[in-house]
């Protein structure tokens, strides 16, 4: 039986169907809302509650204005305010509330508890004043055999079907550049970054750079609340001349973006730039208010938007000006102070401007990193294709400690069970100079997302990412999806829970697996199996424990698991391959030795008569296990494969391993 949702309010109308995904039979359910528009943008909730208890949810929830974070509860009154996503067992399965941004209807919602207790939460509908009709949530439920991220991935393709403007993470492709190794100046220099801090990073021959924010305004990092409302005065920048810098950083290949605001700058566009603006200070939502009134504070204030009328000649403008100096992309920031000046249509209509106006830097594949866009306006809006999916887990100037690190990788991953299905996920940046560099790159690379790096050139240090990287190259060793947390350890708190946190991603020749030692445990060792069941793999596997040191350990990958053993800020990678019959014995492919994700330097391998046929991104040292000790004949030379775990020198890209 489905879980039935239940509305206080006659304002509302509940619609409950069955559909068919993938052959699996769901329930969803429609709520929607009639009434009158209003005069001005306008904060109304409505009070629902289901038919049955829900026995855990993971509850992604705005703890400051632009950014979500996981919130464990066992009680849907007790879900926190400004909550955009809701993963819930009940009794029969799966069940997913998902808040809905309409920009047809000019709207958009959140999740709340009741203050009435029991088992009732309130939908909160923020509509701007035109508004007399919209759909507030969408409410999908699956048996309990369904995996979380494709119960997410099916909740975001009813919500695309249901909501326009909204599009799917599989209809955007990431640009090729973002699939190299990058660097930004914002952890390393932050707003007093200099010319000549590029340009010495440039002899470390990072693909892309971004010149982050520092280069519009003179502006004084510790007068941070002015700095927070200073609108962009011009379009060329403060103390560059970037036609000069993306002339001398071409010279070693590398493609510059620039920082900017969706406003412009923090504080909008100055009225003195020939465009019309108002000034506007942001309307809070409630829950906001309520939950996080510090980080508010910090935004409080009077800002300087553009009138929708000039929303696409700005960008045109600003764009063409930066296309002519060189520039090759963007990092857009600020995004969600949008939804509280202009309201949810008008945060849409801004986001959309921009992305038609990307044109003047190129047809397609323009490189943009959205940041500061988790509200709803932007992921349903459709525009973001690489987002940043948590909090900054460092400053510039703040040391990092390891808190920081364990809170940055547990709300990365359970953040990206909402959005990997809409966006590309970012981890953003990480040092290679500090202590966490390692735990970082690992993370970044089960994570499957762009690998960027912020320190200053003299303090770089490479050898943390070559792990990262194919071979000889700068290419970034790819994963097929994002990286999520197992779904056994979803209603988890990893910084408190005493067991190491797995994430998963799969990649063209298998799996990557990672635990993570995120709970202080002092000097007690922590320990955690991962099983078969944990990855939903159908045929049988071999499993490595990577290691950089040497080989690694190597075996087949059976339904007592894989233990491992850490202390706090330690951690595990494993990579796991199809064992495939050949001859009379059985292998696995694992990929290249030396990186911290193996299986995603293989591109295919298959048996055929002919043999074994290995296919790579580059050559290198192919590690494989095998089932026993076997002869075998590589580009005519013989070569005495031993069971278990081997490492093969390869000259080329593809190549057959032939019996006899």
């Amino acid at each position: 039986m489905a879980v039935v949702l239940n509305a206080r309010s006659d304002a509302l109308q509940v619609e409950c169907s069955q559909v068919v995904i993938d052959g699996i039979e769901c329930t969803e359910t429609i709520v929607k809302w009639t009434g009158v528009a209003s005069h001005s943008i306008i904060e109304e909730s409505f009070e629902l509650y289901p038919d049955r208890a829900l026995d855990q949810l993971l509850c992604l929830h705005r703890h400051k204005p632009p950014w979500t974070a996981p919130a464990l509860r066992n009680k849907l009154s007790e879900i926190p305010p400004e909550t955009l996503f809701v993963l819930a067992r009940s009794s029969s399965g799966t069940l997913l509330l998902c808040p809905l941004a309409h920009r047809g209807s000019s709207s958009s919602c959140c999740l709340r508890g009741s203050a009435r207790g029991l088992d009732d939460f309130e939908l909160v509908s923020l509509r701007d004043s035109s508004c007399t009709a919209a759909l507030l949530l969408l409410a999908l439920e699956l048996p309990p055999h369904v995996m979380a991220s494709t119960a997410a991935s099916w909740a975001a393709e009813r919500v695309a079907a249901r909501v326009g403007g909204a599009r799917l993470r599989r209809e955007k492709r990431l640009p090729s550049l973002f699939t190299r190794w990058g660097w930004c100046s914002w952890d390393a220099h932050g707003v007093q970054v200099q010319r000549w801090q590029l340009e010495a990073m440039s002899k470390h021959h990072p693909a892309w750079m971004v010149l982050d924010d520092g280069w519009q305004e003179e502006v004084r990092p510790e007068e941070w609340r002015q700095w927070l409302h200073t609108p962009q005065s011009r379009f060329g920048a403060k103390d560059f001349d970037l036609k000069e810098l993306t002339s001398q950083l071409s010279k070693d290949s590398i493609k510059l973006l620039v920082w900017h605001t969706l406003l412009g700058y923090w504080g909008g566009v100055a009225p003195e730039r020939g465009f019309r603006t108002r000034n506007l200070r942001p309307w809070w939502p409630s829950g906001l208010r309520e939950g996080c009134p510090g980080e508010v504070d910090v935004w409080e204030g009077d800002f300087s938007p553009l009138e929708k009328e000039d929303f696409l000649r700005f960008y045109r403008e600003f764009y063409e000006t930066l296309a002519s100096a060189g520039v090759a992309g963007v990092k857009c920031d600020g995004q969600f102070l949008a939804e509280v000046l202009v309201g949810p249509s008008g945060a849409q209509e801004l986001a959309a401007a921009q992305e038609k106006a990307l044109a003047a830097f190129g047809p397609s594949d323009v490189p943009v990193i959205s940041c500061m866009s988790m509200t709803l306006p932007m992921v349903h809006g459709g525009s973001a294709v690489l987002a940043r999916v948590s909090d900054d887990h460092a400053y510039p100037g703040v040391p990092e400690d390891a808190a920081s690190v364990a809170r940055h990788i547990w709300h990365c991953s359970t953040n990206s069970i909402w959005l990997a299905p809409f966006v590309h996920c970012d981890w953003d940046m990480l040092k290679t100079s500090e202590w966490h560099g390692t735990i970082h790159a690992v993370a970044r690379a089960v994570a499957g997302c762009p690998v960027y790096t912020s320190d200053p050139a003299e303090h770089f240090n490479l050898e943390i990412l070559r792990p990262l990287l194919l071979p000889g190259s700068d290419q970034v060793c790819p994963c097929l999806h994002a990286g999520l947390p197992i779904d056994r350890q979803i209603f988890q708190d990893p910084t408190v829970n005493r067991r190491p946190w797995w994430l998963l991603n799969s990649t063209a020749g298998g799996f990557m697996a990672a635990a993570f030692g995120l709970c202080d445990t002092g000097a007690e060792e922590m320990t955690e199996t991962l099983y078969p069941l944990d990855c939903h793999l159908v045929k049988e596997h071999a499993c490595l424990q990577v290691s950089l040191e040497g080989l690694g350990h190597a075996a087949p990958f059976s339904d007592a698991g894989w233990d491992v053993r850490m202390h706090y800020m330690g951690f595990a990678v494993l990579a796991l391959a199809p064992i495939l019959d050949f001859g009379e014995h059985r292998v696995a492919i694992f990929g290249l030795s030396g990186l911290w994700n193996p299986t995603g330097s293989l591109l295919g391998r298959w048996t055929d008569p002919e043999g074994l046929h290995v296919q790579l991104h580059c050559a290198g040292q192919l590690l494989l296990w095998s089932s026993g000790t076997f002869q075998t004949t590589i580009d005519g030379c013989q070569v005495t494969l031993s069971g278990g775990l081997n490492a093969v020198p390869l000259n080329q890209k593809e190549v057959v391993f032939a019996l006899g």
